[in-house]
């Protein structure tokens, strides 16, 4: 990681979160009420979960919106794959507003900023190298998230989200000198969304913070 071209590797996200989890703090303290959350039979183990799948796909509309506006033409990509960074932010979108809904004004995170180091996107093979850690690690998130849900709903979509998200990670891996685009055959190793928010902070993606984004700065607030 001391190259300012490379990305972020699956090893270091990998070895960060095995390393334990962490609350997700707000403005008013812990997130751990659960009233108004719009799935049945919902505990405050799934409105953590949910919680931190917001956070994440704040990121990853965050970045995707970056690609198209920014990095797209700074690091000459292929106008041929433009199609695909569109469609996958509205994906992004998509699940972002699904977990925002179901948290509630009450509910969803503020207080957080998030954060894309310059060294992570310095290149087209850092981005790709980037986003294909981000998406792979989303999918290890939500094939944990099958385990921590209570809600039987939350369950199932946690699995569509998930595969959803294995075919941005093919997309971007494909880009990469070498790469093969595939995951493993029964998926990467599930991970808690506890450790998924401590890696995304060991990392510097997430801070807590209130300070509003400067344009080029790299820096979104929630």
């Amino acid at each position: 990681m001391t190259d300012v071209s490379s990305g972020v590797s699956r090893s270091h996200f990998i070895r960060n979160a095995a390393k334990g989890s962490v609350a997700l703090v707000g403005v008013g303290g812990v997130l751990a009420t659960m009233d108004g959350v719009a799935f049945a039979k919902t505990t405050k183990t799934d409105i953590t979960v949910l919680q931190t799948g917001y956070i994440a796909e704040t990121l990853a509309v965050a970045i995707y919106g970056a690609i198209l506006k920014t990095y797209y033409s700074k690091l000459k990509l292929d106008p041929g794959n433009r199609s695909y960074f569109e469609a996958a932010y509205k994906d992004e979108k998509a699940h972002q507003k699904a977990w925002k809904d179901a948290l509630g004004p009450k509910h969803t995170p503020k207080g957080f900023m998030l954060n894309v180091p310059g060294k992570y996107v310095a290149s087209k093979d850092a981005l790709a190298k980037t986003g294909a850690t981000l998406e792979e690690a989303f999918v290890a998130t939500y094939m944990g998230a099958v385990k921590e849900f209570n809600s039987v709903d939350l369950k199932v979509i946690a699995t569509g989200v998930a595969a959803n998200e294995a075919t941005h990670y093919s997309f971007f891996d494909a880009i990469l000198p070498g790469a093969n685009a595939v995951l493993p055959a029964f998926g990467p190793k599930p991970i808690t969304a506890g450790a998924a928010a401590q890696t995304l902070t060991k990392l510097g993606f997430l801070t807590e913070g209130h300070t509003p984004m400067r344009q080029g700065t790299g820096r979104f607030t929630g």
